[in-house]
């Protein structure tokens, strides 16, 4: 037996654990050999949160109360006829069945291949007669779907088996969702190796105008894909992140469904295995944003981000709306070289200073600092008559942007925001605070926590502007009315 045909085992023995423990020497061994500690660590989370064969022949058993027809949209273009029938073998394992196939292909000639698959009265398949490019040849295939809901898969893609009844138990629980996605990972070679899962947040919207981290696997229902209109040429590379973008403006029943539901295949020829591959598609991707900004009546500057595929987004500040930088100075040995620091720090001029010190501060109004320190922030607050207001102290004081007043406000002037927070640096130039993740270890916990400055994180988190559930009080910039409506700030 040769190795490749060992491998061929081995990856079949991935998927079904009972033969793994019968053959559990052989297996470790080339697991050891032929995996690194990273897809080893996936592997083992594979085990033991994705469905084995008695629990995928349950889902088949199941009998939903709502069972929606799924109609999964592919653009073909000379599509492989391995890629094809691979995917099609991903669609007929899957343990719901209500579902058809919509294939509009494009090629310049009709694919040879393509009849011997078409026995299964759940696939259409329409010829075009020219290629219209991935968002064309989408549209048309959208045109041959009567599902309620529709979902858009690549040619060279794959659904594990369990991905549309993940779809339909979510569409049964939240009843009223129009758009659901979820998450993916990749596959590479003739025996599918799993790698690079991408573990999403929920729908986070100014995350999302900083990267696409949506990407597959997303479903629409009907009607909304329908408002939409499908997919815009215009578009084309960074069609299905203008879609989703497009999408977010129309609805708010946005759905995140926390599973691996999509394997995105790597080849030379995919943005998954070599993002240069379309290197035009991040330019798109910006005019995507620029115009979904435009339309939502936004003044914002858009420019490329740290890394490929990320956005650096400038808010405008609209007219002049008055700050006040609440500086807690009662432990600061040199109250007024602290209170020049941060006048020195920024450009911004509707600024007022108010110091809590025991001193009398020139150049700025000052309070005598009382026992209850939040008891006497919220007096404070109360009392503001600015637009949006800061709370500072002598932990940090060293700000290298002169244009970080208005780069807060420009934020914090959108309707959906109350509060936004800063990314804060130790001296030792590591992450004293970039957000709080609520129900992080049992409670609550600092996003990134001594990380070193600007270190590529998790979906790059240190270095584009994104939602998180919670920031802390301190050096965010906070919307004063907003704040006095809840009448106490802690």
């Amino acid at each position: 037996m040769n190795i490749n045909q060992k491998m061929k085992i081995y990856h079949f023995l991935d998927n079904h654990p009972t033969l793994k423990k019968v053959l559990v020497k052989p297996y470790r061994k080339w697991r050891k050999k032929y995996t690194t500690n990273e897809e080893t660590e996936y592997n083992q989370w594979i085990i033991q949160n994705e469905p084995n064969d008695r629990e995928l022949a349950k889902q088949k058993r199941h009998k939903f109360i709502n069972q929606p027809k799924i109609s999964i949209v592919v653009p073909l273009y000379n599509t492989k006829e391995y890629f094809f029938k691979e995917l099609l073998e991903s669609l007929k394992k899957q343990t719901y069945s209500n579902w058809e196939l919509c294939l509009a292909d494009g090629s310049p000639e009709q694919i040879k291949y393509i009849s011997k698959y078409l026995k299964d009265a759940r696939i259409k398949y329409k010829a075009i007669g020219e290629n219209k490019g991935i968002s064309g040849n989408t549209n048309e295939a959208i045109k041959l779907a009567s599902g309620d809901y529709i979902g858009l898969l690549d040619h060279d893609d794959l659904l594990p088996p369990f991905s549309l009844f993940e779809v339909v138990k979510a569409i049964n629980e939240h009843p009223e969702v129009e758009f659901l996605y979820s998450d993916e990972d990749r596959v590479e070679g003739q025996f599918h190796k799993r790698y690079g899962v991408f573990f999403k947040p929920d729908f986070s919207k100014y995350t999302l105008k900083s990267a696409n981290y949506i990407c597959h696997f997303s479903v629409f229902k009907k009607e909304l894909m329908d408002k939409l209109g499908g997919e815009k040429s215009e578009y084309d590379g960074s069609q299905d992140f203008d879609i989703v973008v497009r999408a977010s403006e129309m609805t708010d029943k946005i759905y995140h469904i926390p599973k691996v539901l999509y394997h995105w295949r790597v080849h030379q020829e995919s943005t998954a295995g070599n993002s240069d591959s379309k290197p035009y598609a991040y330019e798109v991707a910006k005019n995507v944003i620029k115009d979904h900004l435009k339309r939502s009546g936004i003044d914002v500057e858009v420019t490329d981000g740290l890394t490929p595929g990320s956005y650096d987004l400038k808010y405008l500040v609209q007219g002049n709306p008055k700050v006040t930088l609440v500086i807690d100075a009662r432990q600061v040995e040199n109250v007024s070289q602290f209170v020049k620091n941060i006048k020195a720090s920024y450009c911004y001029k509707n600024v007022e200073i108010l110091v809590i010190s025991e001193r009398r501060i020139f150049g700025g109004k000052t309070v005598k600092p009382k026992q209850n320190r939040i008891a006497q922030y919220n007096e404070i607050i109360q009392g503001l008559k600015s637009d949006y207001f800061m709370i500072l102290d002598g932990q940090f004081i060293e700000i290298q942007n002169p244009g970080w007043i208005q780069d807060l406000v420009g934020i914090a002037q959108n309707e959906d925001v109350g509060i936004v927070g800063t990314k804060l640096y130790n001296h030792e130039k590591q992450v004293e605070h970039c957000g709080i993740i609520l129900g992080m270890n049992g409670a609550g916990d600092l996003l990134y926590k001594g990380a070193p400055k600007d270190i590529g994180t998790y979906m790059q988190r240190l270095k584009i502007i994104h939602n998180v559930t919670a920031v802390y009080y301190r050096y965010a910039m906070i919307d004063t009315k907003a704040c006095q409506t809840l009448r106490s700030f802690q």
